[in-house]
């Protein structure tokens, strides 16, 4: 029983030290953001297209962990009014999710942002035609997914390399290597001696 509340003291203790008001707020400020820029974007943003220049968000969890919730329910908020339906909403959130989380978990290995920056893309292109295609089921737009799979994969990996690594990853490195203050801005907790 001793050895349990010390576990669940020494979580709580980590969840208070990660979680502090400001990162909770910043947390918010990056959902909402995502949410934004990603509607915003229209149409190109849902189905296979996926050209949400909200993605480049994504390269913050390779500075600071915490994002990750941000970016998730930013993306769970983008998805609510996505074309693709309710489905998006669950598989295209978790998608967000594991993206972020092997970003994390990578970035330990190597510290290398541009390789953490093709991580979203591939996610993003292995669950996002399984997503259409589910939404398809049942009416008279069904697809043949042997047919479509590859090309929608293509469509979407061009579309999250674009948004995150042609133009997130370029904007970021520029950021962190040029302005000072964009580490402490973005509250950059590790990798901030990050490789190109």
């Amino acid at each position: 029983m001793e050895n349990q509340n010390f576990k669940e003291s020494k979580l709580l203790t980590r969840f208070k030290r990660n979680f502090t008001t400001s990162v909770i707020a910043t947390n918010g400020l990056i959902a909402c953001l995502y949410a934004v820029v990603t509607m915003a974007c229209g149409p190109l943003a849902y189905e296979f297209s996926q050209f949400r220049f909200s993605e480049a968000l994504n390269l913050l969890v390779f500075f600071n962990p915490t994002y990750t919730v941000g970016l998730t329910l930013g993306c769970l908020i983008a998805n609510a009014v996505s074309t693709v339906g309710p489905l998006d909403m669950i598989f295209g959130t978790l998608a967000t999710l594991i993206s972020c989380l092997m970003m994390v978990f990578f970035s330990k290995i190597f510290k290398n942002l541009f390789i953490s920056s093709l991580f979203p893309s591939v996610i993003n292109a292995i669950v996002v035609p399984f997503t259409i295609y589910l939404s398809t089921l049942g009416t008279s737009d069904v697809m043949n997914l042997n047919e479509m799979y590859w090309i929608m994969f293509g469509w979407v990996f061009l579309g999250e390399f674009v948004c995150i690594t042609c133009f997130g990853y370029p904007l970021t490195l520029i950021l962190m290597k040029k302005s000072k203050g964009f580490a402490k801005l973005i509250n950059a907790t590790r990798n901030v001696d990050f490789k190109w």
